[in-house]
């Protein structure tokens, strides 16, 4: 699931992103954005990795988390749209060298891990 936010210009797609509230773990944060923004609620939420930020004193905290329910319902106040796609046929997204590409790539991967598997 990938979503093109209000505060990019052109078509580029990208992923969740948000900020802690006081009290809330990092985890929490991830299912919380993800449901207001999207409305979809996730499980198995795993840490990625971290980047810096342009914001003074701040660090993006990157996660990978599973489907767990419900269905699409955007917040315009913060994004444009939210698609599922399939990962040969992704639409822009996220340039190389930041951690949202890195996460779309990790899930490429994991996808590709898992269908690999003999069943």
């Amino acid at each position: 699931m990938l979503a093109q936010h209000n505060r990019h210009k052109g078509d580029m797609y990208t992923v969740i992103a948000g900020f802690v509230e006081v009290g809330e773990t990092l985890e929490q944060c991830v299912a919380r954005e993800v449901k207001e923004e999207t409305g979809i609620e996730v499980k198995n939420i795993r840490y990625q990795g971290s980047q810096p930020w342009a914001f003074p004193s701040s660090l993006m905290v990157a996660y990978i988390a599973e489907y767990a329910g419900g269905e699409i319902k955007v917040d315009t106040s913060e994004l444009k749209d939210v698609q599922w796609f399939d990962m040969d046929e992704l639409p822009s997204v996220a340039p190389h060298g930041t951690i949202a590409r890195k996460l779309i790539e990790q899930v490429g991967i994991e996808l590709n891990s898992e269908q690999k598997k003999p069943s």
